[in-house]
């Protein structure tokens, strides 16, 4: 008699979550690799997220954060809430560095990178900055 062989497909979604506000953010500055900590709005937006989550019954098995306090405090308080180990930092995950333009004002965008620059309804960004 033939061995039965079973076939499993085993189906691993992935979840993407941006950090919650930080005071960059809330002050529209680009932030890059600046690494200013969360507001109260973004402690309760990942607070509200892990909530989310929970309602909609999704497992969690693992997280994964940058190494920025933003990006990683919004883990920890998503893993906190949902019971799970922390998020593990890798630098892989980190934010793009914006050069010369860290630490800029979101609306000189287009003033101080033009012509080089994509604009759309909601949001420019720029090719080059000089």
């Amino acid at each position: 008699m033939k061995a039965l062989i079973s076939k499993y497909i085993i189906m691993t979604n992935i979840y993407i979550v941006r950090h919650g506000q930080n005071k960059d953010n809330a002050n529209g500055i680009l932030n890059g690799h600046r690494d200013l900590p969360l507001t109260q709005l973004g402690i309760d937006q990942a607070k509200e997220l892990a909530q989310s989550i929970k309602e909609a019954d999704i497992h969690i098995n693992k997280a994964y954060s940058s190494p920025l306090q933003r990006a990683y405090i919004t883990g920890k308080i998503i893993t906190d809430n949902l019971g799970i180990d922390a998020p593990e930092k890798m630098d892989i995950l980190i934010e793009r560095d914006f050069g010369i333009m860290t630490g800029k004002l979101i609306k000189d965008i287009e003033k101080l990178c033009s012509p080089d620059i994509i604009k759309t309804d909601i949001i420019t960004y720029f090719i080059t900055a000089e």
